[in-house]
């Protein structure tokens, strides 16, 4: 037991500094990913969807002629008064991450308001940057986490549905009973958004003698999930779970867009900027490079280091069967390229118009 925890202490401690696997900080991210040593999928940047999809095409057609706005010259969609009125996006920071890095200029949140949103209609899960520890800190203490089967419920990750549960009445207690929230998770944040509504929602999880109050949400107050660039599947036999079973047992538990049937719709938008490519440094000292970076993120995620992803999260892990899928050339995870992320003017409108779509679906039905 004491090599294991030796080992896996050296090596969380690495990935955490790296945020392998998961979001890096503006500072965690290796100099070579925001260089243009990198090596592109493409030189474009169209999206393509599933052909269970509705496409590009669709969606361009049917929003001619009604609410647009032109920014930097580009066509824009905006919300309805509807959606002003009843939809609220908690946006969920990813490992390593917080609400700074989303409220920043040119970040996630300035970019949705220049969309239409009001302030009202955002907010970030208050949490410090340092309570990222606490997976490791908490789990420390869990024998499940050492053994890689500890649910999200359990110490390591309990604190963050902690925080969403809570943010999500108040929210609702605050403004309207009827309001809708949508949880935009990005990286990590992605998978925590469905533990977080299904460890939280009692009816989907029988097993369970007593409903755990503390990280309990109304399933009729969520609206929808949006992933950014979030790694959905577990790793493959062989390779360590970094999340020390969470994602796994979430998996199990609600697979796919588990609460579809139920009305709540799934986004998920994936990166394809890099080719992760093994590197042989001959000494610690020698910088990692983009694609090298990559490589060791991918393989901790689905075991194929030579993937193609956001340079941190492979496409193969990205995605959930039953989700309006969207995949983006030349997009890449960090928020450390604020001109080529998710968050990104230059990427936004592709997954925008079709989160818009959904909550025009959604809201019609509700």
């Amino acid at each position: 037991m004491r090599s294991s925890s030796i080992f896996y202490f050296a090596l969380t401690s690495s990935v955490f500094q790296a945020c392998h696997a998961f979001s890096p900080t503006p500072a965690g991210l290796p100099d070579a990913v925001i260089k243009t040593t990198t090596k592109l999928h493409a030189s474009s940047t169209n999206t393509s969807t599933n052909s269970n999809n509705i496409g590009v095409d669709f969606f361009k057609n049917l929003f001619n002629g009604a609410n647009k706005n032109i920014l930097n010259g580009a066509e824009l969609v905006k919300p309805t008064e509807a959606m002003l009125e009843k939809v609220h996006f908690l946006i969920l920071p990813g490992f390593g991450n917080a609400p700074e890095d989303y409220t920043m200029p040119r970040s996630l949140v300035p970019t949705l308001l220049s969309r239409g949103w009001s302030e009202n209609n955002i907010s970030v899960l208050p949490m410090k940057r340092s309570d990222w520890l606490k997976v490791f800190l908490c789990g420390a203490l869990d024998l499940k986490f050492w053994q890689a089967d500890a649910a999200p419920t359990r110490p390591a990750f309990r604190w963050y549905l902690e925080l969403v549960a809570s943010e999500v009445k108040r929210i609702v207690e605050e403004e309207k009973p009827e309001t809708k929230v949508v949880l935009v998770g990005h990286s990590a944040g992605g998978w925590l958004a469905r533990a977080s509504v299904g460890f939280g929602t009692t009816e989907v999880y029988p097993e369970r003698e007593v409903m755990d109050s503390n990280v309990q949400v109304a399933l009729d107050n969520i609206l929808g999930i949006v992933s950014l660039g979030a790694p959905h599947l577990p790793p493959p036999e062989g390779e360590m779970d970094m999340t020390r079973g969470a994602l796994r047992i979430t998996n199990e538990l609600f697979p796919a867009s588990f609460h579809l049937p139920s009305g709540t719709f799934y986004v998920t938008v994936a990166g394809t900027a890099i080719t992760g490519e093994e590197q042989m440094r001959e000494s610690m000292m020698e910088p990692t490079t983009v694609n090298g970076f990559a490589y060791n993120s991918y393989k901790a995620v689905c075991g194929d280091g030579n993937a193609i992803g956001d340079g941190v999260v492979p496409l193969e892990a990205s995605h959930l069967d039953g989700a309006e899928q969207l995949t983006l050339e030349n997009c890449f995870h960090s928020i450390n390229a604020p001109e080529e992320w998710y968050g990104a003017d230059r990427f936004i409108d592709q997954w925008h118009k079709v989160v818009l779509k959904q909550l025009e679906f959604s809201l019609k039905k509700s």
